[in-house]
């Protein structure tokens, strides 16, 4: 089937570079034909229908806000004082250790050693 294919395109071309008069219709059956045929038909005309819903987003937005706060900073968070159970211990620390600082942003308020 494949050699079939080849053996057409290899007759087109032949013909159109024997012919000393090319014909417009003949140049559009065969682009036509190698584009469905060949390539298949472009799927860029078909008609699809998705189911949208702008409102989606919004309740989302705000699920994931209260889950991992703005821009993650929970999430962050969570991530860094572990999941092995002792992550309460850890947050303590931390916030012992960054007494002082204002939000534990060191680059605004880090004392010099």
């Amino acid at each position: 089937m494949l050699q079939m294919r080849f053996l057409f395109l290899f007759a087109c071309t032949a013909l159109l570079l024997g012919s000393q008069q090319i014909d417009g219709f003949i140049l559009r059956l065969i682009s036509e034909t190698l584009q469905n045929n060949v390539a298949g038909e472009p799927i860029t005309h078909q008609r699809t229908e998705w189911n949208f819903d702008p409102e989606a987003a919004k309740r989302a937005r705000s699920i994931y806000y209260e889950k991992n706060g703005y821009r993650s900073a929970k999430f962050i968070e969570r991530i860094g004082v572990g999941l092995d159970g002792h992550h309460e211990e850890r947050r303590q620390e931390q916030a012992e250790r960054d007494v002082g600082r204002l939000n534990g942003e060191h680059f605004i308020n880090y004392p010099a050693a």
